[in-house]
């Protein structure tokens, strides 16, 4: 609500808006470039539920992403982004810059892991994209057109995020070639 009536009030007045979440991004898209405000979600930082059997979070997205990684693990669940920036970076940021992370191989992208979202469109009205069926065919499916838009088309305040159980085993190996040639055929 209160992020809607930001919006809604910087749309009548032209005031540039910069949504900002943990800050954390390299290319400096969190930061003015002239007299914009900076719209931070920090404090959006609750996590609402968790869905034990489907293994779905809804959280507001200024949650530090090791927290929401420590709260799920209590669950023998996991949140299948993992960065280095983790202690600080949010969930939003996370959806709106697309971060991909060493988990993107085994648990796929952000796109193929939110399962909805709760937006903030510029001119403040809530798109309500929350939908926590795991399949859901029913005409467009717009969330994904918010993740990885940094903040162009909307704020994102709330999301569900699929998050897979833990492994019951982590195992390393080590593979040396002699020569590229050698990977090439190895994969």
């Amino acid at each position: 609500e209160e992020v809607s009536s930001i919006l809604s009030y910087c749309n009548e007045e032209k005031i540039g808006v910069v949504p900002q979440a943990g800050n954390t991004g390299v290319v400096g898209g969190g930061i003015p470039m002239d007299k914009e405000i900076i719209l931070s979600v920090q404090d959006l930082d609750q996590i609402e539920a968790f869905d034990e059997v489907n293994g779905i979070l809804t959280c507001g997205s200024g949650c530090i992403l090791q927290k929401l990684q420590e709260s799920v693990s209590e669950w023998n669940h996991l949140v299948p982004i993992d960065l280095g920036a983790k202690g600080s970076c949010m969930i939003g940021g996370n959806i709106s810059t697309n971060a991909g992370g060493s988990y993107y191989f085994r648990f796929g992208s952000i796109h193929a892991n939110i399962i909805g979202l709760e937006v903030v469109l510029p001119n403040g009205t809530i798109l309500d994209l929350m939908n926590l069926n795991r399949k859901d065919n029913t005409g467009y499916d717009l969330k994904h057109l918010f993740i990885g838009s940094e903040g162009t088309l909307g704020v994102v305040t709330k999301i569900a995020l699929s998050c897979p159980r833990l492994p019951l085993a982590k195992n390393a190996a080590f593979l040396a070639c002699d020569d590229f040639k050698g990977v090439e055929e190895t994969l």
